[in-house]
């Protein structure tokens, strides 16, 4: 076991522990020691519950005045609104209930103030003027006659210069059968338009005079059955250009320039 302390060796506050002691102050009044409700068992608790209830229904009291003061305040804001709209309509309408005078047409002539004036020329009936117009009938025309449409061309003839010097040229002319019927023999006719000559021929018989040259066929193609195609040539001359001619008649009708 320990030693025991002698009592010169115990502290001041050592020794106001052990005895529960409160020190206070020279000359002043000894302190109070608070005293706790709940270790004396006198209702210490039921007390704190009953003031969180009381200030509880404070708060609730608070919250249900604050939301009738929101609830009136929008009720005020509503009627006033109310209110400003029934006064502006008030003041509007009187000026939508005012007719409002129509314009008058730019062509209606205004009402003048009448004036004392001589009467004037009594008008004609506008009956009168309508039967005094003279009417007048078309007379029918009888329409101009046309002329008959142009037969389709029963050939085609092409004309081609294949050579040309400074006053001559070498030709080859194509002729084609559109017609349904063979051609036995055949003679080729054109006129040339700006005088050129032919020098010479081949495989047809050629003449000419003046602008116009004839090509009559040989002995060995004679014969042009529907659909075929027989060629010539030649050899010309000119002085004034060397335009080919457009204008062919085969036996007589009409070909198209190929």
């Amino acid at each position: 076991m320990g030693r025991r302390r002698d009592d010169d060796e115990i502290s001041v506050a050592e020794l106001l522990r052990e005895t529960g002691a409160t020190p206070r102050s020279l000359g002043g009044p000894p302190a109070a020691t608070p005293s706790r409700e709940e270790d004396t068992g006198d209702g210490y608790r039921e007390r704190l519950e009953q003031r969180a209830r009381e200030a509880a229904a404070v708060q609730q009291r608070a919250g249900r005045r604050i939301r009738w003061i929101s609830a009136f305040a929008g009720a005020v804001v509503v009627l006033g609104s109310l209110v400003l709209i029934a006064v502006t309509s008030g003041s509007a309408q009187p000026r939508q209930a005012t007719p409002q005078a129509p314009l008058a047409p730019a062509t209606t002539p205004h009402p003048a103030t009448p004036t004392l004036s001589r009467p004037g020329p009594t008008p004609i009936p506008t009956v009168l003027r309508q039967t005094a117009t003279p009417t007048t009938t078309p007379v029918p025309t009888s329409a101009a006659p046309q002329p008959p449409p142009a037969a389709a061309a029963s050939c085609v003839v092409r004309f081609s210069v294949t050579d040309q010097w400074n006053d001559g040229f070498t030709a080859g002319v194509a002729i084609t059968n559109k017609s349904s019927e063979t051609l036995e023999p055949w003679t080729l006719t054109w006129t040339f338009t700006a005088g050129q000559r032919v020098t010479h021929g081949w495989d047809g018989k050629y003449s000419q005079s003046a602008s116009r040259v004839t090509v009559t066929a040989e002995s060995y193609n004679a014969t042009l059955a529907p659909g075929a195609t027989v060629s010539t040539g030649l050899n010309g001359a000119f002085d004034h250009g060397n335009p080919a001619p457009t204008a062919f008649t085969l036996n007589g009708a009409r070909c198209d320039a190929g």
